[in-house]
């Protein structure tokens, strides 16, 4: 893959820190949480006729809100559904294994991300805005705590807005978009580019050892499907195919770019790449869906993958499995599945940057 593949396809990671006003309650995978209540949010403030979102494409290619959180395009070669230009990054358990719901008390502060893909930038200030009022509306799991005195109903705890920052994944760098105390907001500049990921491929091939070995860390649950079947453990083969095929959705949906060249080379390369030790582990999660009226599983595997393979076939593939880190893989990437970060055996790659 040349550097200049990926030249109009950009990522964007945002990083809000919030305080809970009330007693908060996130489920252990709070990735769907996020997202519906973000929709709930920028749907009721923004769009002009929330109703007709639901079936009309004409209102959808007018409707900034429903062309992010909504996407829906009878007719399309991948059915009804096309990829959506944003993911939801969840707050993840610090030790990547104890997966239950966290209490946070009023006052006490977490943060979550939210990723834009190449023009999905443009509503980043529809998404600054909606931020308050989804915290207004309330998070998570309801609790008796926050019952109103009238209606003894539980509800979902209340946050604020502290901060905003840009972030690279990749380099570990940031840069404040809105600092604490501030109303004025900067838009974000600091994409993932080709340029990016291009140098820390590099950069980890130059440290790439003899054993040729490369950790993929899923912190949320990754869920793979196969010939109509749930792959169980983190085969390195379906898995990347999921990830060619969501690259070339994203990239020619939102940047206008032709297919990942040489996909069924680099498919085939992938089958090839040895799983020598899997330590993870399989995570049974639901997620409740208002407009279907049901739950719907968004299971997946969590943990670490070591594979192994030879210096070329790294070569090849490390390009993909970096955007891949930016973009997820897998089912429900919008509601947080399928995030995963790279590195080496011997700790994190970022200290070695390549710039």
């Amino acid at each position: 893959m040349g550097e200049n593949d990926y030249t109009d396809f950009t990522v964007h990671h945002l990083r809000f820190e919030v305080a809970a006003q009330t007693p908060l309650m996130l489920p252990a995978h709070a990735g769907p949480s996020i997202r519906g209540a973000l929709f709930g949010a920028l749907q009721r403030h923004f769009c002009p006729a929330p109703a007709a979102s639901v079936s009309s494409a004409e209102h959808k290619a007018v409707c900034p809100v429903c062309w992010l959180m909504a996407t829906d395009k009878p007719g399309h070669h991948r059915g009804r559904d096309v990829p959506r230009p944003y993911t939801v990054e969840p707050p993840v358990p610090a030790d990547g294994k104890t997966w239950r719901p966290r209490w946070f008390e009023a006052g006490e502060r977490f943060t979550f991300g939210l990723t834009l893909f190449a023009r999905a930038l443009n509503l980043f200030p529809y998404l600054v805005v909606a931020m308050p009022l989804m915290g207004q509306a309330g998070l998570g799991i309801p609790l008796e705590e926050n019952a109103s005195a009238s209606r003894g109903d539980r509800r979902r705890g209340q946050f604020v807005l502290r901060s905003v920052d840009a972030t690279d994944p990749l380099t570990g760098e940031s840069a404040p978009v809105m600092g604490e105390g501030q109303t004025v907001v900067h838009m974000p500049d600091l994409p993932v580019t080709t340029h990016t990921v291009a140098a820390i491929s590099r950069a980890m091939l130059e440290r790439l050892d003899a054993t040729g070995r490369v950790q993929l860390h899923f912190r949320t649950p990754t869920r793979i499907v196969e010939a109509g079947r749930l792959a169980h453990r983190p085969w390195l083969g379906p898995l990347f195919r999921r990830l060619l095929e969501r690259l070339d959705a994203l990239r020619g949906e939102f940047a206008g770019q032709p297919p990942v060249p040489d996909r069924e080379r680099l498919a085939a390369l992938a089958e090839k790449v040895r799983l020598v030790e899997d330590e993870t582990r399989w995570l049974e999660v639901k997620s409740g869906s208002r407009r279907l009226g049901r739950s719907t599983p968004v299971s997946g595997f969590v943990g670490t993958a070591t594979y192994q393979a030879g210096r070329e076939v790294w070569q090849a593939l490390l390009p993909c499995l970096l955007w891949g880190q930016a973009v997820h893989v897998g089912k429900s990437a919008t509601k947080g599945n399928g995030w995963y970060g790279v590195r080496m055996e011997d700790g994190d790659w970022r200290t070695a940057r390549g710039e």
